[in-house]
């Protein structure tokens, strides 16, 4: 079940469990740097900053209404992208990110995209996996550079 969530302090929450055991080394860095409350903060300031909108976004819960993660349909200066989108780590294995992925992917094609983005780490192999099923294409590779720590 996908459902409208206003209030931004249940989605900072949602990204803090989210966070939880990422495979995006993104994330990991961020946790290590800012730890879970500073990342989810950072997450929930950098969406909001996105060209989508926040209406879009929703919470993700089974049947029985327990809690599986979010979807966040999102744009870039560019147009449809993916966004952000997560499974908390008790629910994670059982493919629901699938259907996240479904969800983001028919709202952007209800809204007319013909072409939707969207990015994951490389050692992120689930989702990298994810997309391929959802029928996405690999057509760049970013590689971010780091100066290494002191």
């Amino acid at each position: 079940m996908f459902t409208a969530e206003p209030d931004d302090e249940v989605f900072v929450d949602v990204f803090r469990q989210v966070a939880r055991g990422s495979l995006d080394s993104e994330t990991i860095a961020d946790i290590t740097a800012m730890g879970e409350e500073g990342t989810a903060r950072d997450d929930l300031e950098f969406y909001l900053g996105c060209p989508g909108k926040r209406e879009w976004w929703r919470l993700v819960h089974t049947p029985e209404g327990g809690l599986l993660g979010f979807a966040i349909p999102s744009r870039t200066p560019y147009g449809p992208n993916v966004g952000h989108l997560g499974v908390i780590p008790e629910m994670r294995g059982r493919r629901h990110i699938d259907d996240i992925l479904t969800h983001i992917t028919r709202f952007h094609a209800g809204e007319g995209a013909q072409r939707i983005t969207a990015t994951t780490a490389a050692a992120n192999a689930p989702m990298a996996n994810a997309f391929l099923r959802g029928g996405y294409r690999v057509s760049e590779i970013r590689v971010i550079l780091a100066a290494p720590t002191a």
